[in-house]
């Protein structure tokens, strides 16, 4: 007789991606884990990575031991694609010629990088967010002609990143100051438009902390309009210190769906384009608009009444993750359902591609995604299973660090927390998340509804883990 967990292994091969930007990073994402460890900025949802950084992630997972096969990823930017943007964030194109060409160099450029020494069948994320439908065919097709035809890199595969969203989400958080402060020190915003009303947007001076100079240091005070400009915070024709923030890109815009929110027909016809242009995989993430809002991927609410499979619905975690307090408040909350996501991955078989779910993956979502949707392919995360850092030499200076996201680090007890269940992974929740009424409650509904769960702890922003007392 096979033992459950043996036969769970046999059905599955799946896989959890983590993104890194540096050799130690990779060692902490194999270490707890990942099959997958991918090259990325983190300053940004889908960031271009240096080559040589690349190289170096390679080297250091090539020196790991392994107890798994393990790929490479990396992406060639969210705007690689895109020539410049106008002043309202949409792309000015070029010809489909001139983006299709480009692409397909730079996913020679990152699979060269990667190499072949740690596995042949590498993955190279293309992101194509803010592209009509036969420019996004067209560019993803040309990549993996291209990449199949090279002498070194066929075994390639190639993977869509495409954003899911919630327009209405993002009108309610678009102006909250937590959100704002970390659009600012992204440079996520576009200059008001000169001889436009100046009162429009935000004045950057009110958040000039948050900001950084061309060499990546903070101001050391108050920079006015000429300094904002010498440090390249602002365009040299900006005549106003005041910005909009940058705004998602509608769906209706690029038809995928009239709704404000991705729904099945955005879901369904995002998948062909990826299937019709031989892509191997599609990735369905969030954009770093989102990420700051506090809006993931995974809607854990449940349903009401529950589904008619008889099957358990997830238990809402999310609306214990609070993040700031009074006017800053963010509760966490995402947008698919999961009976929209288990669309999303039987729609992708289906189309034969596999299925990747992304989006500020948190630890108890993923191990309740990896039992309700069980044939889902890979999770992806970054912010979920990284921490502020602390410098032993220094332990005061990290512990009094408000580290944004782009400055956390990876930790492989945090990555473990992701992983398939078959390959170990458990639960851990955030610290913030300790005193809220009513957590206790649903975590031991979260353990009665998954009773295979090995383990639940609690994770302190730094990453140490604490081990949750179940009651009696």
């Amino acid at each position: 007789m096979v033992a459950s967990g043996q036969h769970r292994a046999r059905q599955h091969n799946r896989k959890l991606l983590v993104s890194v930007f540096n050799p130690q990073e990779a060692r902490e994402a194999v270490l707890g884990g990942a099959r997958i460890v991918d090259s990325e900025d983190p300053r940004s949802a889908l960031g271009n990575i240096k080559p040589r950084q690349i190289m170096a992630v390679s080297d250091a997972v090539l020196h790991q031991r392994r107890d798994q096969e393990v790929q490479l990823s990396t992406n060639i930017g969210e705007d690689q694609l895109l020539f410049r943007r106008a002043e309202d964030g949409h792309a000015i194109q070029k010809s489909p010629y001139e983006i299709a060409g480009k692409a397909a160099q730079a996913a020679l450029g990152v699979a060269e990088s990667m190499g072949t020494r740690v596995h042949p069948c590498n993955i190279v994320k293309v992101g194509l967010d803010g592209m009509e439908i036969p420019v996004l065919r067209d560019v993803l097709a040309e990549v993996v002609d291209t990449l199949n035809r090279s002498e070194h890199h066929s075994h390639s595969q190639v993977m869509s990143v495409l954003f899911a969203q919630d327009l209405g989400l993002w009108e309610q958080r678009r102006n909250n100051p937590l959100v704002v402060r970390e659009l600012v020190a992204l440079r996520e915003f576009t200059p008001v438009a000169a001889g436009a009303d100046h009162a429009e947007g935000i004045d950057l001076l009110d958040h000039w902390t948050f900001l950084v100079r061309a060499d990546g240091t903070p101001f050391p005070r108050k920079p006015d309009l000429d300094g904002l400009r010498a440090e390249n915070v602002l365009p040299g024709y900006a005549d106003t210190t005041r910005v909009r923030v940058n705004d998602p890109f509608p769906h209706a815009d690029f038809g995928l769906t009239t709704a404000r929110r991705t729904d099945r027909e955005a879901i369904r016809k995002m998948v062909d384009v990826t299937a019709e242009a031989g892509a191997d995989g599609i990735m369905i993430d969030t954009s770093v608009l989102f990420k700051v809002a506090r809006v993931g991927l995974v809607d854990t609410a449940e349903p009401d009444p529950r589904p008619a499979s008889g099957q358990p619905g997830p238990v809402d975690l999310n609306r214990f993750d609070i993040t700031g307090s009074g006017a800053d408040t963010l509760v966490r909350t995402g947008i698919l359902s999961v009976e929209e996501i288990r669309f999303f991955v039987d729609y992708c078989h289906h189309r034969g591609v596999e299925a990747n779910l992304a989006g500020s993956m948190q630890s108890y979502q993923a191990q309740q995604v990896w039992r309700l949707v069980e044939k889902t392919d890979q999770l992806s995360t970054r912010g979920g299973a990284s921490a502020v850092p602390v410098d032993p030499a220094n332990p005061r200076h990290g512990a009094e660090s408000a580290a944004s996201r782009r400055d956390q680090v990876m930790k492989r007890e945090l990555v473990a927390g992701l992983a398939p269940p078959e390959q170990g992974g458990y639960v851990w929740l955030p610290e913030r998340m300790r005193d809220v009424e009513g957590v206790t409650d649903a975590v031991h509904r979260l353990r009665r509804s998954f009773p295979d769960i090995s383990a639940v702890y609690w994770a302190d922003r730094f990453g140490n883990l604490e081990p949750h007392q179940e009651r009696p």
